[in-house]
């Protein structure tokens, strides 16, 4: 698992709020962007980013930067997590799914009989 200095949490009323900032924060600070949660139908949504702590701090302060702009204020919280400890990443970095290793089949030693996907199929129409 990638080790962060710092990860920020942006939470904020609206998706299409939420995908602003986080194009502004991307913008503006050498941010990854780590995952994120919608809840209520996307009214509300947390976005993770990480990364240094001087980065992570620069978007969080671009974040409220672009909620000054914005008349309802719909940002409900941002925070910088410095130092994150390893349990708190597994909650917030998404993690690679383990795909099982497929087994060789064995050979089939039953003898092959006829199967009716072996007839041959007719033309149904030859009005061509």
């Amino acid at each position: 698992m990638k080790k962060y200095e710092a990860i920020g949490v942006i939470e904020t009323k609206y998706f299409a709020v939420g995908m602003e900032m986080l194009d502004q924060v991307s913008k503006t600070a050498a941010v990854e962007f780590l995952s994120s949660q919608n809840q209520l139908g996307g009214k509300l949504v947390s976005i993770m980013i990480g990364g240094s702590i001087s980065d992570v701090t620069l978007a969080i302060e671009t974040a409220k930067q672009v909620n000054e702009r914005k008349t309802d204020s719909p940002l409900k919280n941002a925070v910088v997590i410095t130092n994150p400890h390893e349990e708190i990443l597994r909650f917030v970095v998404p993690q690679p799914k383990q795909v099982a290793k497929k087994r060789p089949a064995k050979p089939n030693t039953a003898k092959s009989t006829k199967k009716q996907e072996d007839k041959p199929i007719e033309e149904e129409n030859n009005n061509e």
